[in-house]
């Protein structure tokens, strides 16, 4: 079976505001990495599935399903 990365919720500081949004990452080591240093980063955690599935999927993430995940050890 394949391992498959875990999805991590994220707080994202912009120059408009706040965001709350998620990323697939392996151990979430490498999150706050990703983003340049105009954007704070914060961690907040593993998604629950109970919670994804509770919540309505926006239209990004159902675009963000349907995309293969990163391979972060061919780094």
């Amino acid at each position: 079976m394949e391992k498959r990365p875990k999805k991590w919720e994220i707080e994202l500081k912009l120059p408009k505001g706040k965001i709350k949004t998620f990323v697939y990452s392996d151990d979430g080591t490498n999150i706050v990495d990703r983003f340049g240093p105009q954007y704070e980063c914060k961690v907040l955690g593993i998604m629950k599935e109970e919670e994804v599935k509770d919540k309505k999927k926006t239209e990004s993430e159902k675009l963000q399903d349907e995309l293969e995940p990163i391979d972060e050890s061919k780094s």
